[in-house]
């Protein structure tokens, strides 16, 4: 028992140590000028609006055909994608609340690495062979692990729509701004429009300008329905529209064997359009775990370029500092406290009640869920909001110590096969 539990530790650091090296090669890409922001920014566009949706696609509509298909059964793993967020922030606010937390850990605590981290440390699993009591061999491998990922990218999607939906407002709860004192003269008579009549140019236009879009007359009119329109507008992703279509398509029979079934049973499309959309979906993992090294790498190592105004706050913090408190706390958070959480559910669930399907990789799908660091795009949030640079700073720095402790997700990994192995 001692020797096995030793070799699944060991295979499962490894798998997590390959999947640290793949972001360790961005980030000497970065280092070494081959690879600038502006090209990454465009990969990383390209592999959340085509690599991603292709693999959600061929994924999905795969699954959603084949036998054993009924998605009814992962109605736990949609309950707990969209619960451990809402824990993870109940059990941050009270930092951020009493003991001067920056308002950042709040995101940083709800939305993990839900996509490319999990997709690239399950194939090294499978790659080693720690993974067969769950996902099964030989020619079952390949099944067993297609359904494993179909889970996490079902995780994936719920902690997208939540991280779009509620992100921003994370960093914004209980803020209040202050007017910030500005020593330019107004000038008489001048537009509202106008920087609200402050001086922002020595040189004025002497014509008067174009008037104002009815798009944006529409938006101060009714801004509330402006903040629906641009909610939608942001759940309504690639990512989305390639779920949509996967249900669509796997739900229908005469497509699902049109895209998804051997040529001998129908599948016209098999070979050549589902072939070509399954191979954009194969580049996703990898690329961006290299782009996220970049990323990580030009968050260490910028300057700020332009000193913002800081909106401040009458009763949350908002500091820019990376404590050692809010640090440790992140860490235990992400890699000790909810997969503890999370495996003793699972193991409550699986010896007392009969609500989950008999299927192991869902089991271990639920455990890992709400392992990982930070999700890469709580970064963006920041830029977003409007704090500045010293925030984007410290997150960054969060975020690169994070993923150089990557390999501490081989213990919850552990925890989660030998539970799965219990009940098997």
């Amino acid at each position: 028992m001692a020797t096995s539990l030793g070799v699944t530790l060991l295979s499962s650091f490894e798998s997590s140590l390959s999947v640290l090296l793949t972001l360790s090669y961005g980030l000497l890409a970065a280092k070494l000028r081959i690879l600038s922001p502006n090209t990454a920014s465009q990969i990383a566009r390209l592999c959340i609006s085509v690599f991603l949706p292709a693999l959600l696609f061929t994924s999905l509509g795969k699954q959603l055909g084949g036998s054993g298909s009924d998605f009814e059964k992962i109605w736990p793993l949609v309950v707990w994608s969209v619960s451990y967020p809402l824990i993870a922030l109940a059990l941050t606010y009270p930092f951020v609340r009493f003991c001067d937390f920056p308002t950042w850990s709040l995101p940083a605590a709800a939305f993990n690495n839900t996509t490319s981290l999990p997709l690239l440390l399950v194939q090294a699993l499978a790659s080693t062979g720690t993974l067969d009591p769950i996902i099964g061999s030989g020619s079952e491998q390949q099944y067993g692990l297609t359904r494993l990922r179909n889970y996490i990218l079902v995780n994936a999607m719920v902690s997208n729509a939540m991280n779009f939906t509620i992100g921003p407002s994370l960093l914004k709860i209980g803020h209040k701004t202050v007017p910030v004192e500005d020593n330019r003269q107004p000038i008489m008579g001048a537009r509202e429009d106008d920087a609200m009549g402050f001086i922002s140019d020595e040189r004025q236009p002497l014509l008067p300008r174009h008037k104002e879009p009815a798009s944006n007359l529409i938006r101060k009119m009714f801004p509330r329905f402006s903040q629906s329109l641009d909610t939608a507008r942001s759940l309504l992703n690639p990512p989305l529209i390639a779920v949509i279509c996967a249900i669509i398509v796997g739900e229908i029979p005469p497509l699902q064997r049109a895209f998804f079934a051997k040529r001998a049973e129908g599948g016209i499309l098999n070979a050549w359009l589902t072939k070509s959309i399954e191979n954009m979906g194969g580049l996703f993992t990898a690329i961006q775990m290299f782009v996220v090294g970049q990323k990580l790498y030009e968050g260490m190592t910028s300057s700020p370029s332009d000193h913002k105004v800081l909106q401040k706050s009458t009763d949350l913090p908002q500091n820019s500092h990376l404590t050692f408190a809010s640090s440790a706390w992140l860490v235990f958070l992400r890699f000790a406290l909810m997969p503890l959480l999370s495996t003793t559910i699972v193991y409550f669930l699986l010896s007392r009640t009969t609500l989950l399907d008999p299927d192991p990789a869902l089991w271990f799908a639920l455990i890992i869920a709400a392992t990982g660091p930070p999700a890469i795009r709580i970064a963006a949030l920041l830029d977003l909001s409007g704090l500045g640079d010293g925030p984007q700073q410290a997150i960054a720095r969060l975020l690169a110590g994070f993923y150089v402790i990557t390999p501490l997700i081989s213990f919850p990994v552990v925890a989660a096969i030998i539970v799965c192995q219990w009940f098997l």
